[in-house]
C-alpha cells in the first residue's frame, strides 16, 4: 500500500506545529484492476466476435457431422446392429428369475423429462432474473441465455449417454428379469448351478429389443441420466436464482428438492421394479454425478459471455468507486 504524505504549514502562525496528514492510497495493483477488467471484457468480446464469424462453418462442417455420427452409433447399438458382449449366467440363478412387470418410470417419461424439464425451468428463470441493462429485447436475450445453458446441458447429457452405452456393450450383465425376458435356450437343458457362456433368447412373449436388453443391466441408464438432470437443474438454480435477499427464500430450495426427488424416484424404482441390480444403480448414480461435475466445473461451460461481461462491468464500477475513497488517518503532530 503506497503512502502519500501532505505537509500543511500554517501561514497564520509559523511557530505553530506543522501537521502531517497521512492518506492511504490504493496500490498500483488496485488502481490497475479496472483497466485489467476492461481489457478482459474487450478480449472476451473479440473472441466472441471471432466465433460469431466462423462458428457457422465449424458447426456445419465439424460439429454437426460428429453429432450425427455419434447419434447414429448409439441408434445402431440400441437396435442390435452393433453387437454387445454377453456375460453369461448361472442356471437357476434366483437373482435373475424375477418376473417382468413393466417400468414405474418408462423410457418415454424419462426421455421427455430429460429434454423438456431443463429448458422450461431455465427459460422461466432467465426471464425472471434477466438484468435490465441489456440493449436487446427481454425475450430475445432470454432465448440466447437459455440456448447457451441448454447447450451445456445437452453436452453433458451426451457424454453421460455415451459412457453408459459403452459400458453396457462391454459388460453385458443380465438383468434381474433375464430369464423371463430372454428365456435362453440353454436354461432349459442346464442343471444345477452350471455356468452358461453361450446362449440364445427364445422368448415369444417379448420383442427382440426386450430380449436383447435383458443382458444390458450394467450400469443403469435411467439412474445416470435422471441423476444428471436433477443435479444439473439444482446446481443451476443455486447459481442463478438463490439469494437470501429475495422475497421468498424457500421457493428455490423446494424446486431443488423436487429435482433431487425426481432423480431418487427414477433410480430407486429400477431396483423395486427388478430392472437392475443395486450395483447397477450405484454405478449409474456415480456416472450421473461425474458427468454433472465435468459439464459445469471441469469444462467451465456453466458460464457464458454476457454474464461474465456484466459481472466484470459491475465489479469495475465498484472498484473504481473504491479507488476514489481514501482512508484518512488521524493527524500526527510533528514537533
Amino acid at each position: 500500500m503506497g503512502v502519500f504524505e501532505c505537509v500543511v504549514a500554517s501561514k497564520m502562525n509559523p511557530t505553530e506545529s506543522t501537521e502531517v496528514f497521512t492518506i492511504n492510497m490504493a496500490s498500483n495493483e488496485t488502481l490497475n484492476e479496472p483497466v485489467r477488467l476492461r481489457r478482459d471484457v474487450e478480449s472476451q468480446s473479440t473472441k466472441t466476435n471471432f466465433w460469431n464469424r466462423h462458428g457457422l462453418w465449424w458447426t456445419m462442417g465439424i460439429d454437426l457431422p460428429l453429432l450425427l455420427i455419434l447419434l447414429a452409433l448409439i441408434g445402431l447399438f440400441e437396435m442390435g446392429v452393433i453387437p454387445n458382449h454377453k456375460a453369461g449366467f448361472y442356471c437357476n440363478d434366483p437373482a435373475l428369475s424375477f418376473p417382468f412387470n413393466g417400468d414405474t418410470v418408462t423410457s418415454q417419461v424419462l426421455v421427455s423429462t430429460l429434454l423438456i424439464m431443463p429448458i422450461v425451468i431455465v427459460a422461466i428463470t432467465e426471464y425472471i432474473f434477466l438484468a435490465a441493462d441489456f440493449s436487446q429485447s427481454r425475450i430475445l436475450q432470454t432465448c440466447k441465455n437459455t440456448f447457451y445453458l441448454y447447450r451445456t446441458y445437452v453436452y453433458g447429457l451426451l457424454i453421460n449417454l455415451c459412457v453408459v452405452e459403452v459400458m453396457k456393450g462391454l459388460v453385458g450383465n443380465p438383468r434381474p428379469t433375464f430369464f423371463d425376458l430372454c428365456e435362453p435356450d440353454a436354461a432349459k437343458t442346464c442343471k444345477g448351478s452350471e455356468f452358461v457362456a453361450d446362449f440364445k433368447c427364445t422368448s415369444q412373449r417379448f420383442s427382440s429389443w426386450y430380449q436383447m436388453d435383458s443382458y444390458r443391466s450394467f450400469p443403469s441408464g435411467h439412474t445416470s441420466m435422471s441423476v444428471y438432470c436433477g443435479l444439473f437443474i439444482a446446481w443451476y438454480l443455486q447459481r442463478r436464482a438463490f439469494n437470501w435477499r429475495h422475497r421468498t427464500i424457500f421457493l428455490v430450495p423446494v424446486l431443488q428438492l423436487l429435482c433431487l426427488t425426481y432423480a431418487a424416484v427414477c433410480s430407486l424404482t429400477r431396483i423395486t421394479d427388478h430392472r437392475h441390480h443395486w450395483w447397477d444403480v450405484l454405478v449409474g448414480a456415480i456416472i450421473g454425478v461425474a458427468s454433472v461435475y465435468y459439464a459445469v466445473i471441469i469444462s467451465s461451460n456453466f458460464t457464458y459471455y454476457h454474464s461474465r461481461a456484466s459481472d466484470a462491468k459491475s465489479e469495475e464500477s465498484r472498484r473504481t468507486m473504491r479507488t476514489l475513497i481514501y482512508d484518512e488517518q488521524r493527524p500526527v503532530t510533528v514537533p
